[in-house]
């Protein structure tokens, strides 16, 4: 299995694993972000989560929110293998973002994903509606790569997240997010569901759920029919923070459910 399956691209950034870091140039000065923008961001969060396959430990997870200034934030995370999956094999993923906070999008992300024989590093840069991604696998030629999104934004694995936790629409609403994971586009139709009462780690919440379906496209954004779109839930709390308690989704190798273990805010 590779940890960086599907779900985790589409929804994971809070889980947050799509891929980022490096030094930014120099950046515009922009103005303040809004106060819906930051409530999606808030410096010094950390979350971690356990992955399970088909019920069965397969991986663990972790976002952290390092620093946040006037206009952008700079979010971490890492994906690893754990219990039975570490067994047979150790995959990690490590990525960052540069997250603009005015409009939750993505500036330069950044991964490095161990997996063998599937190793890369990569490097996304986000600006003026395309997306260029420096693809560099420790076995194999780099690729250079660049995708146009016109008017769209593009997002990566933590802005999408960012953007779910800030969404607020009544029950039923629908919107669609390009989400890039690697060199792949998805896209991401997400409906806003009802609220529900969870059991999590920290006792019954009261959360909002969030059910998607994730489809693989081409380059040019045209869905490969070929491959069956994956639906996933994700459910989130009912307040102003947002915390992503848990993401379901449904693979060949089982239902994947993703639990948040451990939260700390300052």
């Amino acid at each position: 299995m590779q940890m960086r399956a599907w779900p985790l691209v589409a929804v994971l950034a809070a889980l947050g694993c799509g891929g980022a870091v490096g030094e930014l140039e120099a950046l515009t000065p922009e103005a303040p972000a809004a106060p819906e923008a930051l409530a999606a961001v808030h410096a010094g969060e950390k979350m971690r989560f356990e992955v399970r396959v088909a019920g069965i430990l397969a991986g663990e997870a972790s976002f952290t929110t390092v620093e946040v200034d006037d206009t952008t934030a700079l979010l971490a995370s890492t994906i690893r293998s754990a219990g039975a999956l570490a067994l047979v094999k150790d995959v990690r993923d490590d990525a960052t973002t540069r997250l603009e906070l005015a409009a939750l999008r993505p500036l330069v992300t950044t991964s490095a994903v161990r997996a063998n024989p599937r190793d890369y590093d990569a490097e996304t840069r986000f600006a003026d509606g395309k997306v260029t991604i420096d693809f560099r696998p420790l076995k194999g030629d780099p690729q250079h790569l660049v995708y146009d999104f016109g008017t769209d934004v593009a997002h990566d694995a933590h802005s999408a997240m960012a953007t779910m936790r800030v969404w607020q629409a009544p029950p039923g609403t629908r919107r669609t997010l390009w989400v890039l994971g690697g060199r792949r586009i998805w896209k991401v139709e997400v409906t806003m569901g009802p609220t529900e009462v969870l059991s999590v780690y920290g006792g019954n919440q009261q959360v909002i759920r969030i059910d998607g379906l994730a489809t693989r496209a081409f380059a040019n954004r045209t869905l490969d029919t070929k491959r069956k779109p994956r639906t996933f839930t994700v459910w989130m709390s009912d307040d102003a923070d947002r915390v992503p308690f848990r993401v379901s989704a449904g693979t060949e190798l089982g239902d994947v459910v993703i639990d948040l273990v451990d939260y700390v805010r300052p």
